[in-house]
């Protein structure tokens, strides 16, 4: 298989690709709800959207990472273009 096919985007490869970005990539700098009388405090997380949504009662977000928002999406669609070409070969 050369590279050109494995890269190329199909509907299967996008699907894959947004399903591991939104469960998996840790870009999202937010308040997790830990309230502490002393300091170091540790009051923020870094997560992915789905930890955001799920697990934040505050919904703020201080930061967002982006570098490691772009290794991610990278990793992601890498990730999901092997996946696909795997269950393509059985």
């Amino acid at each position: 298989m050369n590279l050109k096919k494995f890269l190329k985007p199909t509907k299967w490869k996008i699907l894959t690709f947004v399903i591991i970005s939104l469960l998996f990539i840790p870009f999202i700098n937010y308040d997790n709800g830990i309230r502490c009388i002393k300091a170091p405090c540790p009051a923020d997380t870094t997560g992915s959207v789905i930890m955001y949504l799920l697990l934040s009662d505050n919904f703020h977000v201080y930061k967002i990472l982006y570098i490691n928002l772009a290794v991610g999406l990278i990793i992601s669609y890498l990730l999901s273009c092997m996946i696909v070409s795997l269950i393509k070969k059985k």
